[in-house]
């Protein structure tokens, strides 16, 4: 299985929702012993998910990471909101437009989630 996620809110219980959906998929797949590949896309609002410092969940998403979810976030967020790649968790990547990641992730078959 491949899922992408899409996270555009900078709500706490948007970020608090997706963080445990994430855990359930994961664990979901662990107990069936299956092979999954998970993206988190990061624009809009959502910048502040991914922030080092100053997110009330650095250990959930940090957690999550070292499940092999890969969070990526948006490089025109990040110049929008004027932010630099050395705010955000070392683990985050940065692609150049998310909608086109989106688009191109469906394109291959990969499952969409927007959260």
């Amino acid at each position: 299985m491949q899922v992408v996620f899409q996270i555009t809110s900078g709500e706490q219980h948007a970020h608090l929702s997706m963080l445990g959906q994430l855990n359930n998929l994961l664990n979901y797949t662990s107990e069936r012993e299956a092979r999954i590949a998970v993206e988190v896309v990061v624009h809009g609002h959502a910048w502040n998910l991914l922030l080092a410092e100053g997110h009330p969940f650095p250990e959930k998403v940090t957690a999550l990471h070292e499940r092999s979810v890969r969070f990526l976030i948006c490089s025109n967020t990040l110049n929008s909101h004027q932010l630099t790649v050395q705010q955000l968790f070392p683990f985050v990547e940065v692609v150049p437009a998310a909608i086109a990641h989106l688009v191109e992730r469906q394109h291959q078959g990969w499952a969409y989630i927007r959260c």
